[in-house]
């Protein structure tokens, strides 16, 4: 009996193990990413291990009752080695081509097949060798279900936080800084769509300086926000389960604490000057408290592999998974689009709430830089264009359209501030449109596909530049490092403090 509930436990953590990873690897995927608590998320994912353990040893107990079990047995021996490891291809740090995992799985099947018909004895041993190899992945299933008792007790740090400040005399320089998530120069400037209107960007752009050859510093969000506001490249980033900001830099594969005080919003506090944030996705409060005046950050958004949501309830953060991955294997279309819906609720929810803040820092913080990263144009897709609301499905275009009329929103109140006239704004992308990443995804649109021309991936993320008083449209050519924004607001803070 104890083996039969080992093998039962052990399968159900190895066949979810790709919803709940995030909370239990190392890195604190998940963690870095959630400004709540993580608890009903992580209960969720017990009560589902629970479900398929129940399932799986009840299935079993029904099989060894048919005569025809000795086949049966052969049967799961060929089959549930090849639907765990499908299963968790997404876990695998490297890609696995289909040729192989089929040349792989026929191998497999044809090592069985031959055992079975030249060697029943061996065939027999190997068959007690899985049986109790499956058993001892219990071992496995205990540390993730460990990991996932902890996870329940995470708490994270300050989701906002704000502190008083003078007021600023309207006549005092200051810094707005925007990131708009995954926004890319080809697609809003340089082969923008005819069905695409951006009279924002248009408006921006002539009386800014625009480059148009930017050369990104990395490919993910968690690796450019803090290689530009620390001026090295960060190549890998990891967030403990005690809300410790960890980093390596460049080629070194030590980890290090995230120097708040060295970064740019460290130094322009040293230099007398004050700062407000509101961000999106990474953990901007809980790193910069004690460094910036107020902050909020925020991220409604699906875990990248649960499916799981914030939002939801534990009925449906229970019952979902299950239901994805039964689709994904008797309904594969309907799983991509429950999951594209699914991951379009999250997206809507994260890109009102930081709308919202970000808005309402500009229109109240008199701080000298108020920096802003927003999640659009970031898929998955959340705007319908046609009807100006928000909407589940669409395509990138009706991303750009939405970050077009957040930007018409902040211009507005930009332009009608006594400071505008002191004011340098820079609009960036963090990095392009990562086509070759969302293409194999749920959400990916026939439109997407059109505009793409089948996933072609162009690297450029967009950077405009408006200093004081300009009112002329520029253009620098020359290939540019992202990182260039890094020294430009470095610049600008020194010219603010002075």
């Amino acid at each position: 009996m104890i083996k039969r509930i080992a093998q039962a436990w052990a399968f159900a953590s190895i066949l979810l193990l790709p919803n709940y990873i995030d909370l239990t690897s190392s890195a604190g995927d998940a963690r870095m990413r959630s400004p709540v608590p993580l608890t009903r998320i992580a209960l969720a994912h017990l009560a589902d291990m629970a479900v398929v353990l129940a399932l799986f040893a009840a299935l079993m107990a029904l099989l060894r009752r048919l005569a025809a079990w000795p086949k049966i047995r052969w049967g799961l021996l060929a089959l549930l080695p090849v639907l765990l490891f499908l299963r968790n291809l997404d876990v695998i740090p490297f890609a696995v081509p289909w040729p192989a995992i089929l040349a792989a799985s026929l191998l497999w099947w044809s090592l069985l097949a031959l055992l079975l018909l030249r060697s029943p004895m061996a065939g027999q041993k190997l068959r007690t060798a899985g049986s109790t190899l499956l058993a001892g992945f219990a071992v496995f299933a205990v540390i993730m279900t460990w990991q996932l008792v902890r996870a329940t007790l995470w708490r994270p740090g300050p989701q906002s936080f704000t502190s008083s400040r003078p007021s600023a005399s309207p006549q005092k320089p200051r810094l707005v800084w925007i990131v708009f998530d995954e926004l890319s120069y080809k697609y809003t400037f340089e082969s923008r769509d005819p069905t695409l209107h951006l009279p924002n960007f248009d408006r921006l752009r002539n009386e800014s300086t625009l480059y148009t050859q930017m050369t990104p510093i990395a490919y993910r969000t968690t690796r450019v926000i803090p290689s530009l506001l620390l001026g090295r490249a960060v190549t890998d980033v990891a967030y403990t389960a005690s809300n410790r900001y960890l980093v390596q830099i460049d080629e070194d594969s030590h980890w290090i604490p995230f120097d708040a005080h060295d970064s740019l919003f460290g130094i322009a506090r040293q230099r007398g000057l004050t700062t407000s944030i509101v961000g999106w996705y990474i953990a901007y409060c809980p790193i910069f408290t004690g460094i910036a005046n107020d902050c909020y950050w925020s991220n409604e958004d699906a875990q990248d592999r649960g499916p799981t949501l914030q939002s939801a309830s534990f009925a449906a953060n229970l019952w979902f998974p299950l239901r994805i991955m039964a689709e994904q294997a008797l309904a594969p279309r309907r799983a991509w689009t429950d999951d594209a819906d699914w991951n379009s609720i999250g997206h809507i929810a994260s890109v009102q709430d930081v709308q919202q803040h970000a808005l309402h820092t500009l229109s109240t913080s008199n701080a000298d830089i108020v920096y802003l990263h927003l999640p659009a144009p970031h898929p998955v897709a959340f705007w319908d264009r046609r009807t100006g609301k928000f909407a589940l499905g669409g395509s990138y275009l009706d991303s750009l359209d939405y970050s077009d009329r957040l930007l018409g929103q902040m211009l507005d109140i930009l332009s009608t501030q006594p400071r505008w006239a002191n004011t340098t704004l820079i609009v960036q992308g963090d990095h392009s449109w990562r086509t070759q990443m969302w293409r194999p995804l749920p959400g990916w649109s026939a439109e997407d596909e059109r505009i793409s021309h089948g996933g072609e991936w162009d690297p450029r993320p967009l950077l405009m530049i408006h200093t004081p008083g300009q009112q002329s449209a520029k253009t620098i050519a020359a290939p540019t490092s992202l990182m260039y924004v890094h020294d430009a607001v470095a610049a600008e803070i020194s010219a603010l403090a002075k």
